[in-house]
């Protein structure tokens, strides 16, 4: 979607508009949402998932501002105010265009923690297992991720009786090389937190314990109850992400620095 629903602020949140020149020319579009709290306790690197654009994804982590985290969210292009058009692989190196962004701006404070959330969540895992982006983070959380792009192609496609038919057809033509579960234990020793609700229509629950499965230690998987990525307007749901930040991922930014 490109329109906006809204900004920050009419959430009463600071913000900054980050504009970002991807090698090939695009402009993306980011915002920049500041801690409330006089000291940082971390960094948030948040990526949406596939509907509408940060201007509703917003909802999930505007809340961080008070824990005390900074977060930058981004759309892909094609999204809200980014140029171009979405697709594999472009918009994996839209994720780590801003991942090189946040390295190079110094405003990285606190433990470096990377939340995907459904397509966000499986676009993101094959962009952190790049061997260039080893260290580079301090922890990850995924929410409703999907174990492979041809799997939940042809998942998605035969729901529908409209394009049932096709999915025979389509499904075999989509590439597995960025499928998330192959790539997932490459994120290793950086800690790794599976969240996915056992009332999901959109993304299987199969999918996040599957994903589990394939993540190497250290990991941890939290179920959830509820529709499609709403777990996180739960305060039990919020506890439990700044939980695992608190402590996971302090603890292995605290590691590195050693």
């Amino acid at each position: 979607m490109k329109p906006w629903v809204q900004n920050p602020a009419r959430q009463g949140l600071a913000y900054e508009d980050i504009v970002l020149i991807h090698p090939d020319g695009l402009r993306l579009h980011g915002w920049w949402l500041p801690a409330q709290t006089e000291q940082v306790a971390g960094t948030v690197y948040f990526l949406h998932g596939n509907a509408q654009n940060i201007s509703t994804h917003l909802m999930n982590v505007a809340w961080l501002p008070a824990q005390g985290y900074q977060v930058f969210l981004i759309d892909y292009r094609g999204y809200g105010l980014s140029e171009g058009k979405a697709k594999l692989p472009d918009t994996l190196d839209d994720i780590q265009l801003g991942l090189d962004w946040l390295q190079a701006s110094g405003r990285v404070q606190g433990p470096l923690v990377v939340f995907g959330q459904s397509l966000g969540a499986s676009m993101t895992i094959p962009v952190l297992a790049r061997e260039q982006n080893a260290g580079r983070f301090d922890c990850a959380m995924f929410e409703a991720g999907f174990t492979g792009f041809r799997h939940i192609t042809r998942d998605v496609m035969q729901r529908s009786w409209l394009l049932w038919p096709f999915s025979f057809v389509v499904a075999p033509m989509v590439t597995t090389r960025w499928d998330p579960v192959d790539h997932i234990a490459a994120l290793a020793p950086a800690p790794v937190l599976i969240l996915h609700s056992r009332e999901d229509s959109i993304i299987p629950f199969a999918e996040g314990e599957r994903l589990y499965a394939a993540a190497a230690e250290p990991k941890e998987f939290q179920g959830l109850l509820g529709a499609h990525i709403v777990a996180s307007q739960d305060p039990s749901v919020r506890q439990r992400l700044v939980q695992f930040m608190t402590q996971r991922c302090d603890a292995q930014s605290a590691s590195a620095a050693d």
